[in-house]
């Protein structure tokens, strides 16, 4: 273990070093800042010229969904630019033959960030929330949301080519906030066409405060990662 922490140790410095993506392990922060204190005050704003009682209030719990999924994300993307370029210039192959292993390896580049984007997405809805979603609920959705960015890693490292690729990939998986806006705006049961993506059923777990909905949300994301695994092996250990 003490391999994989010294791995994740020096994977974490490549990160911190490059400004671009250091700023992506704040992005969140300034995302979930700006919708607590900013939203509000543009609802105030729309009520008043508009004449009704709410007008972005209904979609909070949304808003706050997108911060829980949005902090996955950009981790993701800040560490598989690290796992592209060490792919790139043989370090990932020099790496997996030393005692950290392949197994290690992948722990240490994909685990451990996976593990912290849990806490951190955790904390930010329940620091920033603008909706009454439960921290349960958030939990959940941060493990689940967790798990999609691991899709997203092996879709981008699986694909790409070359860096620009992998920026055009990683803000074309952001499709897979869509089902967030199924849940909200699609009635019920046409929104059900929308259920291969796991973030149809985590709106869903928003909008009926069930925690039930976190199973297919689950199994979705799981299958996308099922469904990915052997394009981004083959990738990464050939």
């Amino acid at each position: 273990m003490k391999t994989v922490w010294a791995s994740f140790g020096q994977f974490a410095r490549a990160i911190w070093q490059d400004a671009m993506l250091a700023v992506c392990l704040f992005a969140p922060i300034l995302m979930a800042v700006l919708f607590r204190y900013g939203v509000p005050a543009l609802e105030t704003v729309l009520c008043g010229a508009l004449g009704t009682p709410q007008v972005l209030a209904p979609y909070y719990g949304l808003l706050d969904l997108l911060v829980s999924m949005m902090t996955p994300l950009m981790l993701c993307f800040a560490g598989v630019m690290v796992v592209f370029e060490e792919l790139d210039d043989g370090a990932a192959k020099y790496l997996m033959v030393t005692p950290l292993g392949k197994a290690g390896y992948l722990f240490s580049r994909l685990g451990v960030l996976t593990a912290l984007s849990v806490v951190y997405g955790t904390a930010l809805v329940a620091l920033f929330r603008l909706s009454e979603l439960p921290l349960g609920l958030a939990a959940l959705s941060a493990v689940c949301n967790a798990l999609v960015s691991l899709s997203v890693a092996m879709l981008v490292v699986g694909f790409a080519k070359n860096k620009v690729e992998c920026m055009a990939l990683t803000k074309l998986s952001g499709f897979f906030m869509l089902g967030y806006f199924a849940a909200y705006l699609l009635d019920r049961p046409a929104s059900y066409l929308s259920g291969w993506l796991p973030s149809y059923w985590l709106g869903l777990m928003a909008l009926d405060r069930n925690a039930l909905w976190a199973i297919p949300a689950t199994f979705t994301a799981c299958g996308w990662i099922t469904l990915l695994y052997r394009r981004f092996a083959r990738r990464v250990f050939s």
